[in-house]
């Protein structure tokens, strides 16, 4: 799906970029370790154009956290240019809990998700985060409708 967002940028830098955006992914939406902000992030970063990149992340997180147990994320592609970074990802998780209205379907959900960031010297320093919450309302719906697993 990222293919078309650009040149392959597998230099070195490049890749340490990608493993970087992939760990700090990690880091905060599932082991949510705050202590390690400062390593991925600048301290004026921004996500979604808003100054209060930790306060949004840590809310992101702590609400996927409770609604979804044993909560996993698994990076799908990611593409790199020079100091940009372009993620695609899944969230998999047992909906135990309401998130965004929806009812717990006690059943395992995927949540598609998208990270597109920017770095200098190796830390982030703006991000656009996108959850497809429209997609996991209807994934959810069904499974209460079927029991199954969407």
């Amino acid at each position: 799906m990222l293919a078309g967002c650009g040149g392959s940028g597998d230099d070195a830098a490049a890749a340490d970029d990608k493993r970087r955006v992939a760990e700090y992914l990690r880091t905060f939406l599932i082991a949510r370790d705050w202590q390690r902000w400062p390593d991925y992030f600048a301290p004026n970063a921004t996500i979604n154009g808003s100054d209060l990149a930790l306060q949004i992340m840590r809310g992101t997180a702590e609400g996927l956290n409770y609604s979804f147990a044993d909560l996993a994320l698994t990076v799908e592609e990611q593409i790199a240019e020079p100091q940009h970074v372009a993620t695609a990802f899944v969230l998999e998780g047992r909906h135990e809990h309401p998130f965004n209205d929806q009812p717990p379907t006690h059943q395992t959900l995927r949540i598609d998700g998208f990270a597109f960031d920017r770095l200098e010297g190796g830390k982030v320093v703006e991000s656009r985060l996108f959850l497809d919450v429209w997609g996991l309302s209807q994934r959810a719906a069904a499974a209460a409708r079927s029991g199954r697993p969407q």
